[in-house]
């Protein structure tokens, strides 16, 4: 019922006419609903949908799976989002208060760790995928192909730690940018969604689970999942990658200690877990969506286009909306 729900308040939305008088851009667009990438890839490489919004590394896998036949163009959409930091906050982590309040270094030592972490993945990517494969569920099929994985696909994810505070700012902008355009996609942040270094609650368990979805966000930590890190810890560290659709249940039972997931569903479920909620630690990516094509593009040359878009209301759709919003065009939903 939930997904139906969110299901007609996305339509809904969807074909509300947005307006941004500094543009004054009346051009109207089309926007053609995938239920993911996997499903848009095909169509843009067949030539069914010209225009359509990819994630890394499914974009620089469509272009290297049609070198030779097709060049094709993109539009960074963070770009489009803030012209001045060309990023938005994607993936967050969260830690569970009991675990921070017990071991207060740690936040200090994942942070220490993770630019060498990226560095580690863009050198090494086919090893990346081949770490955060293993730790899927027994029979799940991967996002990330390790022969397919390019070292551009991983710079271009965004990957960089943002701790909390300073974060916090561009969380909350999003998320009120988000909810203007789908009220339930999102909660406003609260201050208390942030660790501020304090916290509560005592972490008895031995093992931290750490769980993240797959794709961009799990090779966030591929190092640590390669290296079995436990950031001078006592505690053994246990990595698990799922599904994008299952990260949310992970927080709400509190399956996991640690849990990145996505910036709207942080915002809504941190505190579900009742016995020992979440903190915000850090912004880990900072968007990862392109508009491609096979011919030269531009924001002006949308005009009269249809663009394929996946994920109907979650966070690409509502991204590349307010992109769209900002911009001024109208769009309306393609049959």
């Amino acid at each position: 019922m939930k997904k139906l729900i969110a299901l007609i308040l996305s339509i809904v939305s969807a074909l509300t006419v947005f307006a941004f008088s500094a543009c004054g851009n009346s051009a109207e667009i089309s926007l053609k609903y995938y239920a993911d990438a996997s499903e848009l890839m095909p169509a843009l490489k067949s030539g069914e949908i010209a225009y359509g919004i990819l994630a890394e590394p499914a974009a620089t896998t469509l272009e290297n799976t049609t070198k030779g036949t097709k060049i094709w163009y993109r539009l960074d959409i963070q770009e489009l989002y803030d012209a001045e930091t060309k990023s938005y906050p994607q993936a967050v982590m969260l830690v569970k208060e009991s675990l921070l309040n017990t071991n207060a270094t740690l936040v200090n030592s994942i942070a220490d760790k993770f630019a060498e972490n990226v560095e580690w993945a863009t050198a090494n990517p086919a090893q990346a995928a081949t770490a955060v494969n293993s730790v899927l569920p027994e029979g799940a099929t991967p996002s990330l192909k390790p022969a397919a994985l390019t070292s551009n696909a991983v710079v271009n994810c965004n990957i960089r730690w943002q701790g909390a505070q300073e974060a916090a700012s561009a969380v909350k902008n999003y998320l009120n940018t988000i909810i203007d355009i789908e009220k339930l996609s999102a909660n406003p942040a609260a201050d208390d969604l942030f660790y501020d270094g304090t916290a509560t609650g005592d972490f008895t368990e031995d093992t931290v689970k750490v769980y993240a979805p797959d794709g961009a966000p799990a090779l966030a930590i591929a190092k640590f999942i390669n290296e079995n890190e436990t950031f001078g810890t006592d505690k053994t560290f246990e990595y698990n990658v799922v599904k994008a659709e299952n990260i949310g249940e992970i927080v709400i039972k509190g399956t996991g200690d640690i849990v990145i997931l996505p910036v709207n569903a942080a915002s809504k479920l941190y505190k579900k877990n009742t016995a020992d909620p979440y903190k915000l630690v850090s912004v880990l990516t900072h968007g990862n969506l392109y508009l491609m094509c096979s011919e030269e593009i531009t924001v002006d040359g949308l005009k009269d286009k249809t663009i394929g878009v996946f994920n109907m209301g979650g966070v690409p759709d509502l991204t590349f909306r307010a992109v769209l919003n900002k911009i001024g065009y109208k769009f309306e939903i393609s049959k």
